[in-house]
């Protein structure tokens, strides 16, 4: 149950970190924000980094699909491709490539959620907050960046690095603690296909034997 928490949780606060950096300047990450809090579907695909798989290194992403109040999460790597969607009062977790087994994940310790209104709640609480600084470039591991950067007036300072429009890095630094939280983005869209939030026609329900595994793998 703390992981199934956890994964719906990840959703509100993946998507949200757009929202909670708002401020009154013309740049590409309030195009971004304002292109979030009109749009009814986005996708955002994370990067988890490396894992082994039979002695092998293969990239791991972790998705989030929201469109109107459907919202499904995805973690795929090598040949591994796990998905959960929300329905109702269930989460339903499955594998896109093998759909005749499914696991029920009970959410109902969670409630209904408002994504969009939490998205929305956030922003107004958190809007004015930031303080634009400026723009410059800067080259990571080879690849030159546009890298918009922002404070709280306080400690604490956001830097987002753009390839063209397209947001790739959330860097933030805490002066108070000097810790530095970097966030990799593979992908973010704005049009999100219905069929990601279909399930299994024809499945067997496998929760007793296989909840335990499942959610292994999305912990990985």
């Amino acid at each position: 149950m703390k992981k199934t928490i956890s994964v719906i949780m990840s959703v509100i606060l993946i998507v949200s970190v757009f929202s909670l950096n708002a401020f009154a300047a013309t740049t590409k990450t309030e195009a971004l924000l304002d292109k979030l809090n009109t749009s009814k579907e986005v996708a955002v695909t994370l990067t988890a980094g490396d894992i082994a798989l039979f002695g092998s290194a293969s990239d791991a992403t972790d998705t989030i699909y929201i469109k109107d109040d459907k919202v499904a999460y995805e973690y795929k790597a090598g040949f591994i491709n796990a998905r959960l969607v929300l329905e109702d009062d269930e989460i339903i977790g499955f594998m896109p490539a093998f759909p005749y087994v499914h696991v029920k994940l009970d959410s109902a310790a969670i409630g209904s959620i408002d994504v969009w209104g939490l998205i929305e709640e956030a922003t107004n609480l958190t809007l004015g907050v930031l303080n634009y600084v400026g723009s410059k470039e800067e080259t990571v591991d080879g690849k030159t960046y546009y890298v918009e950067e922002f404070n709280d007036r306080a400690q604490v300072t956001s830097q987002f690095f753009y390839d063209g429009d397209d947001l790739k890095i959330l860097k933030v630094y805490d002066a108070q603690t000097g810790s530095v939280q970097y966030t990799y983005f593979e992908d973010i869209t704005f049009e999100v296909d219905d069929s990601i939030f279909e399930l299994p026609l024809i499945s067997f329900d496998l929760t007793p034997v296989l909840k335990t595994l499942f959610v292994a793998m999305i912990a990985a």
